[in-house]
């Protein structure tokens, strides 16, 4: 059983209740999105609430999160009110295929379900949490273009084969691919995760790099402590 809070240096994430918990690459994404001055941003299936406080501290944004799960909706409620940034944050427990605002946004950020090929647990609220059943690839790229801005950016964490399923349905409608970070556990490993950047404006040059979680037993890396350095205690 997960830990009932995760402390991190300006927050705290409650998740008694939330189907999914903190989790490593979940803190590599909300530390590596670039912010590129955007005002209005929109967390996809927010969860414990996680990538809207983590974006919340490193930018004055407005922060909206979307989250369908109940239980896990009062643990992001939660955070949300504990945290230095409430006044900034909102909360709507809904499902993100019937959200609606007259607002767009400049930056969407989503770690949606991904495993779509594999089998599934026997506790529902971790299937729709974990797997493609609630929010299929086409689901999600036509939330984002309903949802963004005409200059929008979108960054979201995928496995890799489910990534190349979503970056075909985003360019198919008229995305371009700008960020592409590579997620290993250790060196020579396979790929873990990718976090995968859009935007529908056509960028020079794609900015695609990699980052080794461990660098030899439980010990992390360098980069990765420059990256979660403003975020986890005992960095």
């Amino acid at each position: 059983m997960g830990n009932s809070f995760f402390q991190f240096k300006q927050f705290i994430v409650h998740q008694s209740e939330a189907s999914l918990k903190v989790c490593t690459e979940s803190c590599i994404f909300g530390a590596s999105i670039p912010i590129e001055n955007a005002e209005h941003i929109l967390d996809i299936g927010t969860g414990t609430g996680l990538l809207a406080l983590m974006l919340a501290q490193k930018s004055p944004a407005q922060i909206e999160a979307i989250e369908l799960d109940e239980a896990s909706a009062r643990d992001a409620q939660k955070n949300f009110s504990a945290s230095p940034w409430k006044e900034r944050l909102i909360l709507h427990i809904e499902d993100a295929k019937n959200f609606s605002s007259a607002k767009k946004f400049d930056l969407i950020v989503s770690n949606p379900p991904f495993f779509i090929h594999q089998l599934k647990s026997s506790d529902v609220r971790t299937n729709a949490a974990l797997h493609g059943s609630e929010l299929k690839p086409e689901d999600l790229c036509a939330i984002v273009n309903q949802l963004s801005t005409d200059e929008g950016r979108f960054f979201v964490l995928l496995p890799e084969y489910e990534m190349r399923l979503l970056k075909a349905q985003l360019e198919a409608s008229g995305w371009f691919s700008i960020y592409h970070l590579a997620i290993f556990q250790e060196m020579n490993k396979p790929v873990f995760r990718i976090i995968g950047g859009f935007s529908k404006k056509k960028e020079m040059q794609l900015n695609s790099k990699q980052l080794i979680i461990y660098a030899g037993g439980r010990l992390y890396t360098n980069d990765f402590v420059e990256l979660l350095k403003n975020y986890y205690l005992y960095l």
